[in-house]
């Protein structure tokens, strides 16, 4: 017996599913990884970003970080005196 790493099911274990316990969450599962794709109007974003002058890295960082992940929070947020850095998983 093994567990599915997609759904968390248990299923029997044989030379053809090592991983799923269905082609269908195999499927499913490699759908999953796929990146988000970006919109044309955050690849125009990002093409006048590269043609401005950025006066710091940071503010780099934060524009960026405002076309592609706008419902992040932002990089450096300062919490009672210590530098934080946001996990993006």
């Amino acid at each position: 017996m093994d567990t599915c790493m997609h759904c968390g099911t248990r299923f029997l274990r044989t030379r053809t599913t090592r991983k799923y316990c269905t082609n269908r969450c195999r499927t499913n599962a490699c759908l999953e990884r796929r990146p988000r794709r970006i919109r044309a109007a955050d690849v125009e974003a990002l093409q006048a970003l590269l043609d401005e002058d950025v006066a710091t890295v940071s503010a780099l960082r934060e524009r960026l970080r405002a076309i592609v992940a706008p419902q992040r929070p932002p990089f450096g947020v300062i919490d009672e005196g210590t530098f934080v850095v946001p996990r993006l998983d």
